[in-house]
């Protein structure tokens, strides 16, 4: 028995090594995350881990100690859990360990008088080496909260404590201390990616379960051995078990009944949850659980409110219902009248959704209802809400008709939203009350419906003649307006305005907090980017519009999934990696549902090559065909030609049979929409022809089309589309006894593709040439090397304030690949040879240079292109 009086070595020997055998059971398989460790805080002096059962904290006290032994450090590590010899305290325990593992000399020959703690400081204080002392499962004994706050005020940094509590708010005496680091749940919890690597999972699963867990450790372990769905995990029968009796007893009734509350709310503050439960003390309780049980944190973006792990609540509620049940409905509008007094109609839509109860919908106000259908764009939540509303009622209440209109067109329903707009202006017609539309709503919704529906220059005109005549009277609808015209100038490539519409519309946008158009603002910097080829610039936008704050990324589902789609977009183009099924599904499923024609093709296409080149070719043209009768359906007559002409690409380069080299190319008669977007249909074409031609050894008349393509794409500034015509037409003069030529093409679609990130247009039609004409195997495979690899440019820093180049720049693109050889110090030769042209060529550039950059040398060129970003 190892007493104060009687301790003996070979008994605390005994224990030390036991302590050993758990320390490397523990750590056994663990997953090393350095952040929770000393790696990680460097100058701390303490580690102090706080959190509910469950979130790993005895394994990371063991990783702490595992982590000091592999430095070389001396290591002290006890699980106070573990049962030990009576009558010995948890300090004395410690200092005899402390004494043991660094003079065990001294202690076997130290008398039963002398007191082990005082010894233990000494050694601590007097110690150059460095010691880590990690302890799991410390009590609120006051006797060893004393001796560790001594050691953590008087001995040298040399020494490190590593320490867990082993019951909520043990250590609070010890965590105001300086120097101490608290690790709560927030930073126990694992990370998408650590969740990924732990469970045995697909990754799809994986991220639902992460998301459901909230990355809390235990949960995603138990959840991961079942075959649950990340939904549905709170039903397993180990995870309510662990909730009742290693969360939920850990915690008094009285904290316990005010967390089961607070899972009910919407939101969780003392506010809310003193005023629907009709209490007065909720303030003290919630900030209890939270610094104290860690069952709930501080919302970081929030002031004096908390959140609750998803599962958590989720288990709450159940419970709640349980001891609530008939009074279910009573409490649900008391949370609802809440946010309605505080104008939060967002969250009294998430109420009602719960309470399943569609009638509220008639209650609300028409500034309510327009405010969260045209300015907060909560489109999914209202698509559901609308449909329990009678569609007499509708016409009642012109807002609802209006509001219900809008969601119609966003969800890609313009026939129904075209008739409840008809039918509404029919009913004012007979309707003895005169209703009138003062602020230009209805003509708002129809207008910009327009080019929801792809009718972009009509809705164009129409947004234009509305900001005239409503605008200044209604600043939320002109936001919306000037949104949308900046979003048709996206679409129609009109790079040079596009800056300015979007700058206009972000003030009007900011000053009326219109957060819906400001997703929409984001995707049309977004898709223009796209649209040139820029994908380090989209890259960079769409990191942009989510880090910011007026585009509410993760507060407003429709806009999340519009960034998914362009996210999609540029994983697949950039080659760096290879989405994964969930997420192009759920790219998918937003574009099919929500999206407009640019974000359908562009989306559909996306996903069409990443499961081609995965081998799944069937899949690939079921989806082409999807997306065919879809716009066949919906009456999208440009998404139906992008697709025809999409589809036969894929279909030569798979080698697969199809009908549709049968059906006639769009005629310039078909081409009705904008000059840019004609112009791009024209170029697709125009390739396709001369890929038809290439196949069939008609060289001429390939080279004809290859040169119209290459130049409809330089109109319109499609640069990817200029990668594949310059690879095409570099085929064909191949063929045509012109290698030189076919040489120098290959060189400036390379050197494109390098600076814009356009990696899989370029891999993708040297791929597709290779099928159609294996004759230019030869130049492919000897030009194979000079395919850019996949990298970060030289300028990507720089990424986020790149304009889009425009044609009329102080110098020209081939200039500029001039310049970026010279800024590498090539000598005129070495830049001739790179680019496979003569030496006085590069010469003639270099003068253009210096008269467009107003440089004396070569050197100030460079550095005015740099500071220009154009190298």
């Amino acid at each position: 028995m190892i007493t104060t009086s009687s301790a003996t070595p070979d008994d605390l020997t005994d224990f030390v090594n036991r302590m050993n055998a758990r320390r490397k059971k523990l750590v056994q398989g663990s997953l090393r995350r350095d952040r929770l460790d000393f790696v990680g805080h460097s100058g701390a002096k303490c580690l102090l881990f706080k959190a509910p059962r469950g979130f790993g904290k005895s394994v990371q006290i063991a990783l702490c100690a595992q982590a000091a032994i592999d430095r070389e450090e001396d290591c002290v590590y006890l699980d106070l859990s573990s049962f030990w010899q009576e009558g010995v305290c948890e300090a004395e325990l410690v200092a005899n360990a402390i004494v043991a593992v660094l003079a065990p000399q001294e202690f076997s020959g130290m008398q039963s008088r002398r007191s082990l703690k005082i010894a233990a400081l000494r050694l601590l204080i007097g110690r150059e080496k460095r010691v880590t002392i990690c302890l799991d499962g410390v009590t609120d004994s006051a006797t060893i909260q004393r001796f560790l706050k001594t050691i953590t005020l008087e001995t040298p940094e040399t020494v490190r404590l590593a320490v867990s509590e082993r019951l909520p708010g043990t250590m609070v005496t010890l965590s105001v201390l300086s120097d101490v680091v608290t690790i709560g749940p927030r930073e126990l919890s694992f990370t998408l990616d650590e969740t990924r690597s732990v469970l045995p999972v697909e990754t799809g699963r994986a991220k639902k379960i992460f998301n459901m867990a909230g990355g809390w450790p235990l949960l995603c372990a138990l959840a991961g051995k079942s075959n649950t769905s990340g939904e549905a995990i709170v039903h397993l029968p180990e995870i309510q078990a662990y909730f009742e009796n290693d969360v939920l007893a850990q915690v008094s009734q009285p904290l316990r009944d005010c967390l089961i509350n607070a899972s009910w709310l919407e939101e969780i503050t003392s506010e809310a949850c003193d005023y629907v439960f009709k209490t007065h003390d909720s303030g003290s309780k919630l900030a209890e659980l939270a610094s104290l049980n860690s069952l709930l944190t501080a919302s970081i973006d929030r002031p004096n409110c908390f959140e609750i792990n998803p599962t958590l609540r989720a288990y709450l509620r159940n419970r709640f219902i349980e001891e609530n049940g008939s009074r279910r409905s009573y409490f649900l509008k008391r949370i609802a009248f809440w946010h309605w007094r505080r104008k939060e109609h967002r969250l009294v839509v998430d109420v009602a959704l719960r309470a399943q109860d569609h009638n509220w919908a008639q209650r609300l106000s028409d500034q309510a209802l327009l405010d969260l259908a045209l300015r907060q764009g909560e489109i999914e939540a209202l698509t559901i809400w609308f449909t329990g509303i009678p569609r007499a009622k509708l016409f009642q209440m012109p807002s609802l008709a209006i509001g219900y209109a809008w969601v119609l067109f966003f969800s890609q329903r313009a026939s129904e939203a075209q008739d409840i707009l008809e039918k509404l202006n029919t009913f004012r017609g007979s309707a003895s009350t005169g209703q009138e539309d003062p602020n230009g709503w209805a003509e708002l919704v129809r207008a910009i419906g327009l080019a929801t529906h792809d009718e972009l220059k009509k809705s164009d005109a129409s947004c234009a003649t509305w900001i005239d005549t409503y605008g200044l009277a209604n600043p939320v609808g002109r936001a919306a307006a000037q949104t949308c015209r900046a979003f048709i100038a996206a679409s129609d490539r009109q790079f040079a305005v596009l800056s300015d519409q979007i700058a206009s519309a972000t003030v009007v946008s900011g000053a009326v907090r219109h957060r819906y158009a400001f997703g929409w603002l984001a995707t049309a910097g977004v898709l223009a980017r796209l649209l040139n080829g820029d994908i380090y610039g989209a890259r960079s936008e769409i990191r942009r519009a989510q880090e910011n704050e007026n585009v509410a990324y993760e507060r407003t589902p429709f806009v999340k999934g519009m960034i998914a789609t362009m996210e999609l977009q540029i994983q697949a183009e950039d080659g760096s990696i290879t989405p994964d099924e969930s997420t192009v599904q759920e790219a998918l499923n937003f574009a099919l549902k929500f999206g407009v024609t640019d974000v359908v093709w562009n989306t559909v296409r996306s996903a069409a090559e990443i499961y081609i080149r995965q081998g799944d070719t069937s899949q690939a043209f079921l989806l082409l065909e999807r997306c065919r009768l879809l716009a066949k359906e919906r009456g999208l007559k440009r998404l139906d030609m992008l697709v025809r002409l999409g589809t036969e690409v894929f279909t030569m380069g798979t080698r697969t049979r199809t009908p549709l080299a049968a059906e006639p190319l769009p005629s310039d008669e078909d081409l009705l929409f904008l000059p840019n977007q004609n112009r791009a249909i024209q170029a697709e074409s125009a390739l396709l022809q001369a890929s038809r031609f290439l196949h069939d050894g008609k060289l001429g008349l390939a080279e004809r089309q290859a040169r119209k393509a290459l130049s409809d794409f330089t109109a319109v500034r499609d640069q990817r589309g200029e990668i594949r015509a310059q690879y095409t037409l570099a085929a064909t003069l191949y063929l045509m006894g012109e290698e030189k030529q076919a040489l120098k093409r290959i060189a400036e679609a390379n050197h494109k593709a390098q600076q814009l990130g356009s990696f899989r247009s370029l891999v993708n039609r040297c791929h597709f040439l290779r099928v159609i004409c294996p004759e230019s195997r030869a130049l492919l495979d000897q030009t194979a090397t000079e395919i850019p690899v996949i990298a970060e440019p030289a300028n990507k820093g720089r990424g986020d304030q790149r304009r889009i180049v425009d044609r009329s720049a102080l110098i020209s693109q081939k200039q500029v690949r001039v310049l970026q050889h010279a800024a590498l110090g090539l000598s005129n030769k070495e830049i001739a040879a790179r680019l496979h042209v003569t030496e006085d060529t590069v010469k003639w550039h270099f003068k253009k240079i210096m008269r467009g950059l107003k440089a004396g040398n070569r050197t100030e060129a460079v550095l005015i292109a740099r500071s220009l970003g154009l190298i």
